[in-house]
């Protein structure tokens, strides 16, 4: 990449000035068409200034066998729950899923810090103000998993178990800084760079290529349009990009010191995150259980559904 010379980059700070109010504007415009509720049992709540959206399958009024929490990966939403949702609300189970911000239709906001004991954190926060009283089965998939198990380890009284699917464990989380490179950390970059992004790798043809991968068939039209419209929503693009500036570990943990219990299904055909590159922090925790499922991707809840309910509900029962 070409290095900026100083008029230039004057030029595009003067834009960015100039085209602030616009940009607020339509950050507004595109936070109410989020709190429209995307699906019949959306709900939002302001958490510490953050607004999460959510899916709730339940009636508080009514008794159930469990309460279950679901958390997706990197770039996906509620909707990657929505068949395993369904089935354990149909089984006797509360449900909710939730979209980790920047995500889904949460917040977009380019200087939340979204390291994985952050999000765990405000996970917390959120349970307590919105439901609290309960003791939750957690179960996290790729990205969400890492969150999942962070949780774990905090907040260990809270839950009755912890399920790993396809997941991004760590064997430790440190609190070091990231080194992010100059031109990242500048504002108007980050800016530009999150326009780009959101015009030309957000398109139908790279999205269903990226499910195609994670999971090792072809996607339908529903499943494209499920991760494209939330993808397209005006700011996520940027604050995925801004990540790395202000994502900081609020913590220190190992994985050897979660002692809920726990089980970790994966696909053994996943090749986005295998679960050979996890075996450093699946042999830190070794009363994990590991499931394999034969012939199958990087997100077996959605392509294989029964196959994944069928190995986990007996675990659930337990």
């Amino acid at each position: 990449m070409a290095i900026l010379n100083f008029s230039r980059w004057t030029q595009l700070c003067q834009l960015h000035s100039l085209i602030k109010p616009f940009i607020i504007l339509l950050i507004i415009n595109a936070q109410a068409l989020a709190a429209h509720k995307p699906y019949e049992n959306s709900a939002f709540a302001d958490v510490d200034g953050v607004s999460i959206h959510y899916r709730y399958w339940g009636d508080e009024k009514k008794e159930f066998i469990g309460s279950v929490l679901l958390l997706h990966g990197f770039g996906a939403s509620t909707f990657s729950w929505q068949g395993v949702a369904d089935s354990l609300y149909s089984l006797g189970y509360e449900v909710v899923a939730i979209d980790l911000p920047p995500f889904g239709f949460s917040d977009k906001s380019h200087r939340l810090n979204q390291s994985i004991t952050a999000r765990a954190v405000k996970l917390n926060i959120f349970l307590e103000q919105e439901l609290p009283g309960r003791r939750w089965h957690i179960a996290g998939h790729s990205m969400g998993g890492a969150v999942a198990q962070a949780y774990a380890i905090l907040y260990q009284e809270d839950l009755k178990s912890a399920t790993f699917v396809s997941a991004a464990l760590f064997p430790e989380l440190h609190r070091h800084e990231q080194p992010v490179r100059l031109l990242l950390r500048l504002s108007p970059v980050r800016f530009i760079l999150g326009e780009l992004a959101q015009e030309w790798f957000i398109s139908p043809r790279r999205v269903a290529g990226l499910l195609e991968s994670a999971y090792g068939q072809k996607p339908n039209e529903e499943q494209i349009q499920a991760y494209i419209i939330p993808l397209k929503l005006y700011g996520t693009s940027r604050a995925i990009l801004s990540a790395a500036s202000f994502s900081r570990e609020l913590f220190e943990l190992d994985a050897s010191d979660m002692t809920v219990p726990a089980i970790a299904i994966w696909g053994d055909s996943d090749t986005w995150v295998t679960y050979r590159s996890r075996q450093n922090a699946l042999a830190r925790m070794p009363h994990v259980e590991l499931i394999l499922l034969e012939d199958v991707g990087h997100n077996p809840m959605e392509t294989h559904l029964n196959e994944f309910l069928d190995v986990w509900l007996p675990f659930l029962l337990q």
